[in-house]
């Protein structure tokens, strides 16, 4: 009987241990496919950067005019544009100041601020981009933004 007793002990632990170890194994396999699906190897990158196809000079039209939707105290606004040179950046200067508007010049970052604070209605923010499509065409400059100098 002692030795019934010892056979089946014997048989128990070895289906016990024969259980376990196929579970470690099924739960490395699960882990494995679970790695698999969460970063598989690829050589390109998953993301890609999205160009938009709208060019910066419509983007600041889109800009400007969306003024309009806002009231009088956002003014003055200031938009902000790079340069390549001291020069592009006078010639941009040159041409706004034929229409009112003011500006400052950054020599370090080549950037000019246009300030403007004339008015929302939607004339005269059309002549505003008219005015600063025409100057950024010529001076070959590149619209970055605007923010607004809450007063």
């Amino acid at each position: 009987m002692k030795l019934f007793k010892f056979l089946l002990g014997a048989a128990t632990i070895t289906v016990g241990a024969c259980a376990v170890a196929g579970k470690m194994r099924r739960d490395k396999q699960r882990q494995e496919e679970l790695d698999e699906f969460l970063c598989p190897d690829i050589d390109e990158p998953i993301e890609k950067e999205i160009e938009s196809n709208e060019s910066p000079l419509k983007h600041m039209e889109a800009d400007i005019m969306g003024f309009k939707e806002a009231q009088e105290d956002i003014l003055p606004v200031t938009l902000t544009y790079s340069f390549d040179s001291k020069d592009s950046a006078k010639q941009f200067q040159t041409e706004i100041a034929k229409n009112g508007l003011t500006s400052s010049y950054d020599d370090e970052d080549k950037i000019v601020d246009v300030i403007y604070h004339d008015g929302v209605n939607e004339s005269d923010l059309k002549i505003l981009s008219d005015t600063l499509v025409n100057a950024c065409t010529n001076a070959s400059a590149e619209y970055k933004g605007f923010h607004f100098n809450m007063v």
